[in-house]
């Protein structure tokens, strides 16, 4: 009996030297961290609309400064080039338009389906739509290299060879790593019950 009662005082003292569960968040706490994730989110959207939009207007100062009028490889180039950054900016205010209507003072069930119905139709921006557009960008591009081929010096087409396909491989990491950044909050998003 003495030993099954050392045995018990054993098992009671492991018991009782476990640190007391708390939860790691309040619910405030999330509420602050939702509205300043959201916030940053807006801010990427109007960032990303900004910058497409500046390469927009520079590529058509491009275009009609060339009088790219007629129907050849620049033309075809720089035109699916623009589509494609405008079908982007129509996007992203799309999104931006999504986001702010997730109000962060629902509650806590409610907010979470929006934020994972949003981030869910992110993903399949980023999974079917980005990957079409950054490819049609990058063959609007190639188009264009004939043409700069004929018309700049055999150091600048280089140049813009060199720092075009950069700009697309340094571009597309950035983009892979955002995108795996969403699909990860996708996850952690579908944790939640």
């Amino acid at each position: 009996m003495c030993t099954k009662m050392t045995e018990f005082n054993n098992i009671q003292e492991i018991w009782n030297s476990q640190p007391e569960a708390k939860p790691n968040t309040t619910a405030s706490a999330l509420i602050a961290k939702a509205k300043e994730h959201t916030k940053t989110l807006k801010q990427n959207h109007y960032w990303t609309i900004g910058i497409i939009s500046v390469t927009v207007l520079i590529l058509l100062f491009y275009f009609f400064w060339t009088n790219s009028h007629q129907f050849n490889s620049l033309t075809i180039g720089l035109s699916v080039m623009i589509g494609m950054l405008i079908f982007r900016i129509i996007l992203e205010i799309n999104s931006s338009t999504k986001l702010k209507s997730i109000k962060p003072d629902l509650s806590l069930i409610d907010y979470t389906q929006k934020v994972k119905t949003f981030y869910e139709w992110r993903k399949k921006i980023h999974l079917i739509l980005t990957p079409i557009i950054y490819i049609s960008y990058f063959i609007g591009f190639t188009m264009l290299l004939p043409t700069f081929k004929a018309i700049f010096s055999n150091g600048f087409y280089i140049y813009c060879l060199v720092s075009g396909y950069g700009f697309f491989f340094v571009f597309g990491y950035f983009l892979i790593k955002q995108i795996r950044k969403e699909l990860k909050l996708i996850e952690i998003l579908n944790e939640v019950k």
